[in-house]
């Protein structure tokens, strides 16, 4: 009796073993993909409103579509990745790859796993924000939590947002600073002039 529980132990020691190397070269993967994706968006910011926006335009080609046919597969493998899978720098990593795609069927599949995540915890408010507000954008509907913002005449402008009066509520809720902060931090990061406006 012994024996066969100490085989089966083995055993199953053994296929969680197994188990683990796969997400492990996932995550490996996941953060070498965001990696490449940070450092080519870094080289962008140096240059003025014009170049970013060229820059931008070449990242899509060489980084974002190859980027995405790949979260793709890995969606249809594994669902979207859990922190329990990949860790919590794995899920940060598959989440921006993903702000990045050019898939929103590909966002909309996620968009109820990444609502999960974000009760357990597993993907912060900015990030979860971020998510939810460019979905929207991208259908030409209001964002809900004022994160996304438009590279219009040199100068970055609030995407269309759902009542703009009850912004900040709306982010204190979820565990966001107030606009005014986000846009201060926008402007420092890329140097360029950043309006709240309202479009309707």
């Amino acid at each position: 009796m012994k024996i066969a529980l100490i085989i089966i132990f083995i055993f199953a020691f053994v296929s969680i073993n197994k188990a683990q190397e796969p997400a492990k070269t996932l995550r490996e993967e996941l953060l070498a993909m965001r990696e490449a994706d940070q450092k080519a968006r870094l080289e962008c910011v140096k240059g003025n409103a014009e170049e970013q926006m060229k820059c931008l335009v070449e990242i899509d080609k060489t980084i974002d579509e190859p980027n995405t046919k790949r979260l793709e597969q890995i969606f249809r493998q594994y669902g979207f990745p859990t922190a329990q899978t990949v860790g919590r720098d794995g899920v940060d990593a598959f989440l921006l790859l993903l702000q990045h795609s050019n898939s929103d069927a590909l966002r909309e599949k996620s968009l109820k796993p990444i609502e999960r995540a974000f009760k357990r915890k597993e993907i912060s408010p900015s990030d979860f924000a971020g998510f939810v507000d460019r979905l929207p954008d991208h259908q030409n509907k209001p964002q809900i939590y004022g994160s996304n913002f438009d590279l219009k005449n040199g100068k970055f402008v609030m995407s269309r947002t759902k009542d703009i009066k009850n912004l900040d509520k709306r982010r204190k809720k979820i565990g966001l600073p107030p606009i005014a902060e986000y846009i201060k931090m926008m402007k420092e990061m890329y140097n360029l002039e950043v309006e709240l406006e309202e479009k309707f």
